[in-house]
């Protein structure tokens, strides 16, 4: 079972690229840009801004409009869904800014926040139906819809939510109910992860948070080394320490678990280390 959803997950990443290849005639190497999305599909960029505010935010949603518009489905909805929130939050607070020397300016940013509302009621409104655990969990923490709630649980029953997206959307439920199976939920997202992989360095930081929270503190201190080597959080470590040295825990070789761990990880293999 399995095996099958791993083939068509490669054949629709397949299909994706063949589309948009063929449907842009892009760039001499093969490559989808902005620019050549933006020269062959003027739709799906024109209604947004078009100054330098908010330029990651809006190339990735304009990449992610280009997918979902050739390959829709519920997944990159969702998606979508979730870059057009990030540029509102973007967009919203450079459109307040006034623009000295070009008004017109203000005005495309005014004009891209008003858009992002629109097509997030739009693709919320089309998606309130769908059975996609991404979108169930979407509609539940965005509108507090218990009916969606409850059929997120039942898709964590049938084992519908094995990715590490969905198990820490998961966390985001259980966090407050359960400390312990929310640690579990952690660790499972972390196994789920491919060799090489992108880890979100919020699982780091909460599990460093729910260990110290159970005084765990070779635990915490393990997980807040990783939080720290990922960029993403300034941790302090310097009380973790201190408890450690009045449990009579050496610190050293947390430090060596930990790279231990991160090789883990880079393997595709992760094991929850044990103190």
């Amino acid at each position: 079972m399995l095996a099958a959803e791993k083939m068509n997950e490669i054949l629709m990443k397949y299909l994706v690229l063949s589309m948009s290849l063929v449907l842009l005639g892009a760039c001499s190497d093969g490559e989808v840009t902005l620019r050549s999305v933006c020269e062959k599909e003027p739709g799906l960029c024109n209604d947004l801004n078009d100054d330098s505010h908010c330029n990651l935010q809006r190339r990735d949603l304009i990449m992610q409009r280009f997918e979902e518009k050739h390959l829709p489905s519920d997944k990159n909805k969702y998606q979508l869904l979730v870059d057009f929130e990030k540029y509102s939050k973007c967009i919203e607070l450079a459109a307040g800014i006034e623009h000295i020397k070009l008004k017109e300016k203000t005005s495309t940013r005014m004009i891209g926040y008003m858009t992002s509302l629109r097509e997030i009621k739009r693709l919320s409104d089309e998606t309130v139906s769908s059975d996609d655990p991404y979108l169930l969990y979407y509609h539940w923490s965005r509108n507090k819809s218990d009916s969606h709630l409850q059929r997120f649980l039942q898709a964590e029953q049938e084992n519908r939510l094995e990715t590490p997206e969905l198990q820490m959307a998961l966390v985001s439920y259980y966090s407050k109910r359960d400390r312990e199976k929310s640690i579990q939920l952690l660790h499972h997202a972390l196994e789920l992860y491919p060799a090489e992989p992108t880890v979100d360095p919020e699982i780091y930081a909460s599990l460093t948070s729910m260990f110290y929270k159970k005084k765990d503190y070779a635990s915490a201190y393990h997980w807040a080394l990783l939080a720290q080597q990922s960029g993403a959080f300034n941790v302090e470590l310097q009380e973790l320490k201190i408890y450690l040295e009045q449990a009579q825990l050496d610190h050293e070789k947390i430090k060596d678990a930990a790279e231990h761990t991160l090789a883990q990880l880079q393997l595709g293999h992760f094991t929850p280390p044990k103190f």
